[in-house]
């Protein structure tokens, strides 16, 4: 990896990270709750955070005016939702409507469903073996723009990746975290209303690189997608553990260091932010 494209975050410099806040900003701030909900279709992922969203943002500006309540009277806890889908290309809104017909029966045809969003970016896939995190936070209570929100989402995978021995980073005008100038790990796109957000990123760890073979990952041309396990192997450190299950503790260390609060189970933090996402799923 060249150092003049990209720069080497280590551990300890991601950890420092303010993304731009004061002390005692930092020293206010609202836990957030970690949930793993296992193995969810992206369709009905995708719906309970739309009702998520909404049922926060009505929530936070319910005063006269739709102006916002405090923040100790509301019932919804920001959350950190960790899952995993079943194979499926996404689009972001840019891209709506722009495969044809065919190309998107094509992708059907191989096993995956092909759905339409919200977020940015453009085509990617979510499938088996990738850790995908939904936070839904609201971002004024961490004093927070989207800028820096998607900072330090950018941020949490590269922790991530330097906790285990892989060196990633960022490159400007290229979404994502990247291992090299050609080869991307994770992808991200988000979704911001009112502050809330949705959507966030996914982290190959075991995934089939196969699927990203029938398409031009986030429409980046000459580049592909790789993922932990790969990387650790031409390293010559397979045994390293990159399942879902032993990346998941590192991704929510990462974005507790990261974004500077405490990250709890979100049964502890809030049990009725818990039940509600249960319920959405339901």
């Amino acid at each position: 990896m060249s150092s003049t494209k990209l720069a080497k975050f280590i551990s300890p410099k991601i950890s420092q990270c303010t993304l731009g806040r004061s002390t005692a900003q930092l020293s206010s701030l609202p836990p957030i709750g970690y949930i793993y909900l296992g193995n969810v279709s992206y369709a009905k992922a995708l719906d309970m955070q739309k009702q998520l969203c909404r049922k926060r943002i009505d929530e936070i500006y319910a005063g006269p005016h739709n102006s916002r309540i405090p923040r100790g009277t509301r019932t919804l806890a920001d959350s950190l939702i960790l899952l995993e889908h079943s194979p499926v290309y996404t689009n972001g809104r840019r891209n709506h409507g722009v495969l044809s017909v065919d190309e998107i029966t094509r992708l059907r045809k191989l096993g995956c469903d092909y759905v339409e969003t919200n977020r940015g970016g453009e085509i990617t896939f979510h499938g088996p073996g990738q850790l995908v995190a939904y936070p839904n936070l609201y971002l004024k209570d961490h004093h927070l723009g989207t800028k820096c929100y998607v900072k330090g989402l950018e941020h949490t995978i590269v922790e991530a990746c330097a906790r285990l021995g892989i060196d990633a980073d960022v490159v400007d005008g290229f979404p994502g975290v990247w291992v090299s100038h050609t080869q991307k790990v994770a992808a991200l796109g988000t979704h911001v209303q009112k502050y809330v957000t949705s959507h966030g990123f996914a982290l190959n760890c075991t995934t089939d690189m196969k699927w990203f073979d029938e398409i031009v990952p986030c429409g980046l041309e000459g580049r592909s997608a790789t993922s932990l396990a790969s990387v650790l192997a031409k390293q010559g450190r397979s045994e390293v553990d990159t399942s879902i299950g032993a990346v998941l503790p590192t991704v929510i260390d990462s974005f507790k260091a990261v974004f500077g609060c405490d990250v709890l189970p979100l049964e502890e933090v809030s049990p009725e932010t818990y039940a509600t996402i249960r319920q959405l799923l339901e």
